[in-house]
């Protein structure tokens, strides 16, 4: 059985919503900020990491460069 009464009584949380509710906008706001970052970071990481790779192809395309001679 719930401690809360109403939906109100819930909302005001026993007196304690100005900490209660707060704390739970910090922690989602943090929360959804790492997921984007952390998705951003990966999307940046997987892009250099095909550019590093379209790179080395070309290069191993190309065949062994000649040296001038002296």
């Amino acid at each position: 059985m719930s401690s809360f009464h109403s939906f109100y009584g819930f909302l005001d949380m026993g007196g304690y919503a100005p900490f209660v509710w707060p704390a739970y906008a910090v922690t989602f706001t943090v929360m959804g900020l790492n997921i984007y970052w952390a998705k951003r970071l990966l999307r940046r990481a997987r892009q250099a990491a095909r550019r590093r790779i379209a790179v080395q192809e070309e290069t191993h395309l190309a065949g062994p460069t000649e040296e001038p001679s002296v």
